[in-house]
């Protein structure tokens, strides 16, 4: 099931790195990032209460963290339609703020200092319930 998932992330990830970014393609891409932003808080959760194991933390986070950079790279490069361009580069930039959280918690997958912050900062970046 967690192959599956990962697979269907890296196929709609693939799919952003090509061609002109419109509307519905950048509210689509929001979206992601926001999903990618609050699994991650889910995780960094469990992490902080010491109910994950360090290995998924560190895997997971970091695959986590892969489709974040992806689609940061291509939302920073690909052009867009007009009137759009600053709202594509802004979600660039939250997804790059979702990795760089995101890599924290794979570097320190068992501190539970640098989960309960990664949650904050996730929960806020994806603005998770």
């Amino acid at each position: 099931m967690r192959r599956a998932a990962l697979l269907l992330s890296a196929l709609v990830v693939a799919g952003c790195n090509g061609g002109t970014v419109d509307r519905h393609a950048v509210t689509n891409d929001a979206a992601t990032i926001d999903s990618l932003a609050c699994e991650g808080a889910l995780l960094a959760h469990d992490v902080s209460k010491g109910a994950s194991t360090t290995p998924f933390a560190r895997v997971h986070s970091d695959a986590l963290r892969a489709e974040a950079s992806h689609l940061a790279d291509a939302l920073a490069e690909r052009p867009t339609s007009p009137g759009i361009e600053r709202k594509v580069r802004a979600a660039a930039r939250r997804a790059g703020a979702v990795a760089h959280v995101l890599s924290r918690l794979h570097h320190h997958p068992s501190d539970r200092v640098v989960a309960a912050r990664a949650e904050r900062a996730l929960k806020r970046i994806g603005k998770c319930p």
